[in-house]
């Protein structure tokens, strides 16, 4: 059977373990504050001034050197803090990271440097220890840097936040990394996009905008911030925001792609806004910048007949029939000259779409149609075929049956 510990002895193991998780250093904030610079003697000063003097020629390997041969003689607590601390930064320098974590660990608990220099190596130490990614370490000492900190320091919170989504704490790393921004007159650049991308996944897209706002303020060249403000506001259920977003980001020529003009156009016609759309894709075409296939003339032309702009929309329209795969598009251009009371040109289309291929329904509707034009035209036996053609289609066999009795009761 095994030996299982006491309750008692349990409870100390776990109580030893968790006051090393809370605090590799045991620093007094009130005593941090009074402490006061130790002496120095003069055979560590001068070696220390050395040590910095090769460091500001870039020879580290020296300023190494000295140092490691430093920690190995005995002197005071605030000396030795001094040499760990410059050793440290020297590590760091050339990329000895493990070292020079190592180092800062060292500057700590000797618990002898002041205020300022005991809070920079702390927050050194965090950062490598991200580097290192022994990011609970990281996080415990940047929790032990705020305790001790006396002011708020947006910095501090964006390293925290960083950390917080390194250990996918989604939650915390939005909250901090706000305050940062809070904490700032210009957020950086990118605190506001790491902001956004954790709004965006939350479909935060109201915060998101604000977010976007700062970012286009912070670096109006980017169109990426102005696309994706103009997503947010969409999602957000703010269209014309959106579309004022895309035409002002248009004009300052930041949007030049085929997909990204026809989404601006899209937004006007979803706005009823068609003459605006007509005009802008007329320019895209001008400007080369549009494609003029099927699917772009058709749009535009689309965009003009829903702005009552009907003899400019049958130019558009005929190209993208001519390049369309079926007759559904002469069909429309047949009711625009329809509309029009040009009902020999009516009639003339709809044929072209019956004989391009029209699925049975369509073809249905077309024949009833072409058979109103020829009604209109007097052309009444011609009619009377297109109806009776049109009775065959199940879909349109009881409207076709009605025109025919229109037609014997005149």
């Amino acid at each position: 059977m095994k030996n299982f510990p006491s309750l008692k002895t349990a409870i100390l193991i776990l109580s030893f373990t968790l006051t090393q998780l809370a605090s590799a250093f045991e620093i007094d904030k009130d005593e941090l504050l009074k402490r006061a610079p130790g002496l120095t003697s003069k055979g560590a000063q001068k070696r220390l001034l050395r040590a910095n003097t090769y460091m500001s020629k870039d020879d580290r390997k020296s300023a190494i050197a000295i140092l490691e041969k430093m920690t190995k003689k005995s002197y005071r607590a605030f000396e030795q803090a001094k040499v760990w601390q410059t050793l440290a930064y020297a590590y760091a320098q050339i990329e000895k990271y493990k070292k020079a974590r190592n180092a800062f660990e060292m500057t700590l608990k000797q618990n002898a440097l002041p205020y300022k220099p005991t809070l920079q190596s702390l927050f050194a130490l965090a950062q490598l220890e991200v580097l290192a990614e022994d990011y609970s370490k990281a996080e415990k000492n940047l929790n032990l840097w705020f305790k001790l900190s006396n002011e708020p320091n947006a910095d501090a919170h964006a390293f925290m936040a960083t950390i917080a989504h390194h250990k996918n704490q989604k939650k915390k790393a939005l909250e901090q990394i706000l305050k940062a921004i809070e904490l700032t007159k210009k957020p950086k650049e990118n605190w506001l996009v790491f902001a956004v991308s954790i709004l965006y996944e939350q479909s935060r897209y109201k915060e998101a905008s604000e977010m976007l706002y700062k970012l286009i303020d912070t670096n109006h060249t980017k169109k990426m911030y102005w696309s994706q403000l103009a997503g947010s506001l969409l999602n957000s259920e703010k269209s014309m925001s959106a579309l004022s977003t895309l035409t002002l980001a248009m004009k300052l020529e930041l949007l030049t792609e085929e997909p990204e003009i026809l989404n601006i156009a899209s937004l006007y016609l979803s706005n009823r806004m068609p003459y605006e759309a007509s005009l802008f894709l007329e320019e895209g075409f001008s400007k080369k910048l549009i494609t003029e296939n099927k699917k772009n003339l058709e749009l535009y032309s689309t965009s003009l007949i829903q702005a009552k702009e009907l003899d400019k929309a049958l130019v558009p329209l005929a190209r993208a029939a001519a390049l369309s795969k079926d007759g559904k598009l002469y069909a429309l251009e047949a009711r625009l000259y329809l509309e029009k009371e040009e009902f020999k040109t009516a009639v003339k289309y709809f044929d072209q779409a019956i004989s391009k291929g029209l699925k049975k329904k369509q073809k249905g509707q077309v024949l009833i149609e072409k058979a109103v034009a020829l009604i209109q035209l007097k052309d009444f036996p011609k009619a009377d075929s297109a109806l009776d053609q049109a009775q065959k289609i199940p879909t349109a066999s009881k409207m076709a049956a009605n025109w025919k009795n229109y037609i014997r009761n005149l």
